[in-house]
């Protein structure tokens, strides 16, 4: 049961970090402009709407409710996630928090299909093709060309200049450079000291957390789609520092139970306080836009399939013009992603 101290409104719900392990709390970065347009993002480095600035606020005061301090903060190296780790880890009151960037972390690469709308380009190559390349653990988009809007700016990128930059991934490509930076983070929280805090906090991405949930859980392919990471909502999960493996349940802390609870299931727990449990939920709720994340076959509607003579579309037939979108689209909802820098005026000013 929830308590609350009367003296400081202060949720007293959150379980303590059992004996030798160590708590990892994971975040996806808050709403981003691309996002809120219901654009394909991968590595475009767009910036944070301003709902997306009040999530991860929002994010921090959970934190300070919880009176948590970080070991480290880890994030990619796109800018949404960057802001949104700064900005929670300020409004938590632990700014000094020391931060590494990581871009194994970044976000699935969409290949050709960055900055373009997602129901447009439905529209245009058939629900069916495109459901595949978004729920699917192996299938791959079409690569990013030379000519794509967003292809200079990320290979001329300085941050990259010593990553092999992929022009297209499936979940399963994301996935595995996703386990070797989630290796090195659990590598570095075993060896921390007896009285550093037993937390970290890992912000990354929808696609790029799904893939490493869907590793740590054990969740089979096929079951994957069901998985759901709403924007600016903390969960965790418990290491066992001797064996680096994942413990959190919702039951009793012990070993041997834990271990054979929820295989194959979301292990993670979300962290909440008892002002923002309705505005998180209704957020979770959200993210279950058969839009925004794929669902099971039973869940998806008749009218958003397509007939047979559809399906026949090959995967590149169509695509004329989608460079073109993608072009405008960036420049509509995020012109600073196009000019490849941050947007600074609108952190700077927000209004």
């Amino acid at each position: 049961m929830t308590t609350v101290n009367a003296a400081d409104g202060k949720s007293t719900s959150l379980a303590p970090v059992p004996d030798d392990y160590h708590r990892v709390v994971f975040m996806r970065h808050g709403e981003s402009a691309f996002n809120n347009a219901n654009v394909f993002t991968g590595w475009c480095d767009v910036a944070l709407t301003q709902r997306g600035v009040v999530e991860a606020n929002e994010a921090g005061e959970v934190f300070q409710s919880h009176n948590l301090i970080f070991r480290k903060c880890y994030s990619s190296l796109l800018t949404r996630s960057i802001v949104t780790a700064q900005r929670a880890l300020e409004a938590a009151g632990v700014s000094y928090t020391p931060m590494e960037y990581d871009w194994r972390l970044n976000e699935r690469h969409y290949g050709a299909l960055q900055g373009l709308s997602k129901e447009r380009t439905a529209d245009r190559l058939g629900k069916t093709l495109v459901m595949q390349w978004r729920r699917s653990y192996e299938a791959r988009p079409p690569v990013m060309t030379d000519e794509h809007p967003h292809h200079d700016i990320i290979n001329k990128d300085h941050r990259y200049r010593n990553v092999a930059i992929p022009n297209t991934e499936s979940l399963e490509d994301c996935q595995k450079r996703v386990i070797e930076a989630w290796r090195d983070i659990t590598e570095d929280c075993i060896s921390a000291n007896k009285g550093d805090s037993p937390y970290t906090l890992v912000v990354a991405h929808a696609n790029s957390l799904r893939a490493l949930v869907m590793y740590l859980d054990d969740i089979p392919a096929d079951e994957i789609e069901n998985l759901n990471i709403p924007t600016g909502i903390p969960f965790y999960y418990d290491i066992d520092k001797s064996t680096s493996e994942v413990l959190s349940s919702n039951v009793a802390c012990d070993k041997e139970s834990l271990a054979n609870v929820g295989h194959g299931k979301f292990r993670g727990i979300y962290i909440s306080d008892d002002r923002k449990k309705r505005n998180f939920l209704e957020r979770r709720r959200a993210a279950n836009d058969p839009w925004l994340w794929a669902l099971h076959d039973n869940q998806v509607a008749r009218s958003m399939l397509v007939g047979e003579e559809d399906d026949d579309k090959g995967p590149l037939e169509g695509m004329d013009g989608l460079v073109e979108e993608a072009a405008r689209n960036t420049e509509l909802f995020s012109p600073s992603a196009r000019r490849g820098k941050p947007d600074d005026d609108f952190y700077l000013h927000e209004h």
